[in-house]
């Protein structure tokens, strides 16, 4: 399974980078890059396969086959439906999807449609993409060659959840399985007063990591396991003085890793540099980064448009403590987990290993640093690099802490530990109730053929909303939605006032479209609600296509 595991991932950053940079050399994607950027993965992938020679780990006990049965089940209810059609809608089971599930389905579309490389934001004008979209770029690549975007997500989700399932396993064994899918504080212990099945972790800062940032936020799908696998492996070669993966398969995973997440590859790079700086093992770390450094660096470079991104990070105290309690704010959200971490740590420094200090401190560090640093404009973004922190700790919390526990105490605490996520997580996977709704079959396929006689940079002037049907057919808009545009670092109010006056026919629409650079404008129901008193000058345009779902006009 390890082999497989390595040789999987490789394959996925290994096709990744290649589309880059093929995408970048011929000018977008094509059925021929795609092809060519899978065949190289593949490659890549079997070769890393190959390659490993580190020993398999221990067989997985009892507890840890049920820990990792559960997690299974819980992705297949998750991913099998993250995107499905019911009654000729297409509609996601988790409620966390809704905003995250069609700008991801922008970006594939728009990526698959040929869009030039770099590639320019589908969703605001005038922009770069300055988003780690690897997971969708490789999705594109199947896209591309005739694949249906909502059964990749299903696939390619599920893919991802077993490799995550497995890299945890590796990490911390069924501790960290279950420490992953059930994390959570204290507010699902309601449940044993209400009797009520809801996610009461959801209204918190941190909430359920499984629901809130694994399956809505595609990134995780490569970044988690990737991430996960190198840790192990550094922990095995500079901890331990171990075999570990193959540099070269490291180097590679590394290096695609700010395509696809990179929060998670910073915190990875401060890791692997803090590791073998404590233990002096420089040499075996340059291993690996020799194999990174140029792939990562591009991609950083790319991704960032050259550091302008940096800017993001801006510091706030107390993170989104705000007005309330700070020890009640920590033991609603985190629970019990901060006092074990805590008394993990304690131990760690009395008597503990070397490698339990290299992980509980700086996993804990790291953890009350980000209560200062806000790292994105919404500070609640933060908990894509919590997350690392709190699974850099659970093996050794549970090895020093949970497991020198008599069975009794140690369920009792497992109980404690895992019982507001296990609720949050149960409470995610019903389906009851009205589902939400991503997009109307008919609609989408009306409005894609309208659009197709457009050139892919005429950019489309719309309702700034996160599922607007233009958008899902990758056809770029001249603003999106607007939580999306803020959560990438952009100004969107003087975008917002100019599409104003243009959807409102106001005087000055015309130079409005042109700073715009918005080449047709689309009217359907949508706007009609949210521009009730539109003169419409623009109707005197060149009609290009109308039907029930609207009317789209060329404005030249």
């Amino acid at each position: 399974m390890l082999r497989t595991a390595a040789g999987v991932l490789v394959a996925a950053g290994g096709a990744g980078l290649a589309a880059a940079l093929l995408g970048c050399i011929v000018g977008s994607l094509t059925a021929v890059v795609s092809a060519l950027s899978l065949a190289f993965g593949a490659a890549l992938g079997a070769l890393a396969a190959h390659s490993v020679r580190v020993d398999p780990p221990e067989l997985p006990s009892r507890l840890d086959a049920l820990a990792l049965a559960v997690f299974l089940l819980v992705s297949l209810r998750q991913f099998l439906w993250v995107c499905f059609e019911r009654g000729g809608i297409f509609v996601t089971l988790l409620g966390n999807n809704y905003g995250d599930l069609p700008l991801h389905w922008t970006y594939v579309r728009f990526l698959a449609n040929g869009a030039a490389f770099w590639p320019d934001n589908p969703i605001f004008s005038g922009e770069r993409l300055r988003y780690p979209f690897g997971a969708d770029l490789v999705t594109a690549l199947f896209v591309t060659l005739g694949a249906d975007v909502p059964a990749l997500f299903r696939l390619l989700g599920l893919l991802g959840a077993g490799l995550a399932a497995h890299a945890l396993f590796l990490w911390g064994r069924s501790f960290a399985v279950a420490g992953f899918l059930f994390a959570g504080g204290l507010a699902g212990l309601r449940f044993l007063a209400t009797g009520t099945l809801l996610d009461y972790q959801a209204g918190l800062a941190w909430k359920n990591v499984f629901t809130a940032l694994f399956v809505p936020q595609r990134g995780f799908l490569y970044a988690l396991p990737a991430g996960l696998l190198l840790l192990w492996s550094w922990r095995r070669r500079l901890l331990r003085d171990q075999e570990g993966l193959p540099p070269w398969v490291e180097g590679l995973l590394w290096g695609a890793m700010p395509l696809f997440h990179l929060h998670t590859f910073l915190f990875l790079s401060l890791v692997c540099g803090l590791w073998a700086g404590a233990r002096r093992r420089i040499l075996p770390g340059l291993l690996a980064l020799r194999w990174a450094v140029v792939p990562a660096g591009w991609s950083v470079w790319q991704v960032t448009d050259g550091w302008k991104s940096a800017s993001l990070v801006w510091w706030k105290p107390g993170w989104m403590i705000g007005g309330q309690d700070p020890l009640v704010f920590l033991g609603v959200n985190f629970g019990f987990w901060l006092p074990l971490v805590a008394v993990a740590a304690v131990l760690a420094l009395r008597k503990g290993e070397g490698e339990h200090r290299l992980t509980l401190l700086p996993g804990l560090a790291g953890f009350v640093l980000l209560f200062f640093l806000m790292l994105a404009p919404w500070d609640w973004d933060n908990t894509k690099v919590m997350l690392w922190c709190y699974l850099l700790v659970l093996p050794a919390s549970y090895q020093l802490v949970l497991a020198p526990l008599p069975p009794f105490l140690r369920a009792a605490a497992l109980f404690l530990l895992l019982f507001s996520g296990f609720v949050s997580v149960a409470s995610a996977s019903r389906g009851r109730g009205p589902l939400p709704e991503i997009a109307e079959r008919a609609e989408l396929e009306s409005v894609c053929r309208a659009l197709a006689p457009l050139p892919l940079e005429h950019r489309v002037a719309t309702m700034q909303t996160f599922n607007h049907p233009v958008a899902l057919c990758g056809h770029p808009l001249v603003a999106g939605y607007p939580g999306h545009i803020w959560s990438h670092g952009l100004d969107g109010g003087p975008v917002a006032r100019r599409l104003e006056t243009l959807m409102n026919g106001e005087p000055g629409w015309r130079e409005a479209a042109r700073m715009l650079g918005a080449r047709a404008l689309f009217w359907g129901q949508r706007e009609q609600l949210h521009f009730p008193s539109s003169t419409r000058e623009w109707e005197r345009q060149p009609l290009v296509a109308s039907g029930p779902w609207g009317r789209l006009y060329r404005l030249d």
